[in-house]
């Protein structure tokens, strides 16, 4: 089976098919690198990893971009109010998002790419539109007139901007010959970084910073562009009529992928409404691993709900895999139907994966081959590790090896029996409640003693 994806443009499922056969030009929009990132940006970014993972995985060499807007309106303000430089700024901000993915351990990126660094692929990017009829000049700088482009809101379905459009960043003046009419290039204001180039002192807008970079680094036309579903109007329609109208080549993007937002406590999130959570402070709240089962667990179309309660379920989810693991023998020589059920598991879990990355189905077929695993009694051996070791090669949400917490409690268990066979029961009953303080279930059994991580 083929790998299908939804696709924004043509709003189904279908066949992928990169442009050329086995290779994949991959495009995801980056920050803009004003402030520490948040947990929207965790969950895009992490279902973008496992996208470029899987695709790596069925055999294709992916090329992953991502730009990095750092030069921008809101850098300019922000760097204003303390009292810095915006090209400081963004730097540093730069830095801390970087290691916010490493730490998120997203890790697919190839090449990410500064706005900074392409000045004169935007330059040039304006040029063209300027000399195929596409732009006009007003006392603020440089506009796409989207009257000369038909097909605008294609993507979308629509042309006009709307309430929540949160990240539109529309630029107003009362010259533009149309209302969704948007800056190419803005002028020089006091104050404010500015280049001298042919179209004029000043910075690029919002929207040409990416298909500039994407154009010098792919060309004019590439495979895949991936975002969040709140960037689809009017920043990826712009991007659309801004590259397919400087080279006259249609489509921009063959395949248009798009994540779910992400609320907290029920709401949008913001800081006036008091549940904004940056990245570093959603990794105090839980380790990278819950973290990236919370993202995973959900289609990536979705939207999410985070708040303790997803937390909870995810730790437990992920821990319910790691006891498993734990009981692992790579010694142990597997039945026939053991086997038989990891390849049947096996084959079933990357069907959902083929299916527009259905990662819910997927985990829920890897939960029933655990539980029916565990209730034949056999212990997992050599091929349902490698077949775990598979899993966590995409999700990379689970613990597999045998950890130090381990070993202590295994040490702790062997103390434990020491005392009751000396019929010390106290202080083995004490062994046994530290064990559950530290989240860990003991069973005495007539085969022994069983341990595992339970929910907390």
């Amino acid at each position: 089976m083929s790998v299908r994806l939804f696709n924004t443009l043509t709003k189904r499922v279908e066949p992928f098919e990169p442009m050329t056969p086995g290779e994949v030009r991959m495009f995801v929009c980056g920050p803009t690198v004003y402030d520490f990132s948040h947990i929207g940006h965790a969950k895009t970014y992490t279902h973008f990893d496992f996208v470029a993972r899987y695709l790596k995985k069925r055999g294709y060499r992916v090329t992953y971009a991502q730009n990095i807007t750092d030069v921008d309106d809101k850098i300019i303000k922000r760097a204003a109010e303390l009292g810095v430089a915006p090209r400081e700024l963004s730097a540093r901000f730069e830095a801390r998002y970087l290691e916010d993915m490493a730490a998120l351990r997203n890790t697919s990126v190839d090449t990410y790419e500064r706005a900074h660094d392409h000045i004169e692929d935007i330059v040039a990017q304006v040029q063209a539109l300027i000399d195929r009829g596409h732009a006009y000049r007003l006392d603020d700088g440089w506009y796409f007139d989207l009257s000369t482009f038909p097909s605008y809101g294609k993507l979308s379905g629509r042309t006009h901007v709307e309430a929540e459009d949160s990240v539109a960043r529309i630029d107003e003046h009362a010259g533009k010959r149309n209302p969704g009419d948007f800056a190419l290039w803005k002028a020089r204001k006091p104050g404010e970084p500015y280049w001298d180039t042919p179209l004029g002192p000043g910075r690029p807008g919002w929207h040409i910073e990416d298909t500039a970079i994407t154009e010098a680094v792919f060309g004019p036309q590439y495979d895949l562009h991936g975002g969040a579903v709140d960037l689809i109007f009017p920043h990826h329609e712009a991007e659309i009529a801004q590259q397919e109208a400087a080279s006259g080549k249609v489509p921009l993007v063959r395949h248009w992928m798009h994540a779910g937002l992400l609320r907290v406590d029920g709401a949008k999130m913001a800081k006036s409404a008091g549940n904004f959570l940056t990245i570093r402070q959603a990794l105090e709240l839980a380790d990278f691993r819950t973290l990236r089962y919370a993202f995973l667990s959900r289609h990536y179309r979705s939207s999410m709900e985070f708040n303790d309660v997803t937390l909870a379920h995810a730790r437990a989810a992920r821990r319910r895999v790691e006891n498993f693991a734990r009981l692992a023998d790579p010694r142990h020589t597997e039945s026939p139907a053991a086997l038989e059920l990891v390849a049947r598991t096996r084959e079933r879990f990357f069907e959902h994966l083929d299916d527009d990355l259905d990662t819910p189905a997927a985990v829920t077929v890897l939960f029933e081959w655990v539980r029916e695993r565990n209730r034949t009694g056999e212990p997992p051996g050599p091929a349902a590790l490698d077949f775990l070791r598979e899993v966590d090669g995409l999700f990379d949400a689970f613990d597999l090896e045998v950890s130090h917490d381990d070993a202590y409690v295994e040490a702790e268990l062997a103390r434990r029996r020491e005392l009751r066979a000396a019929r010390e029961f106290a202080e083995a009953d004490k062994i046994r409640d530290a064990l559950r303080e530290r989240g860990i279930t003991i069973e005495d059994t007539a085969d022994g003693t069983r341990w595992w991580y339970h929910n907390g």
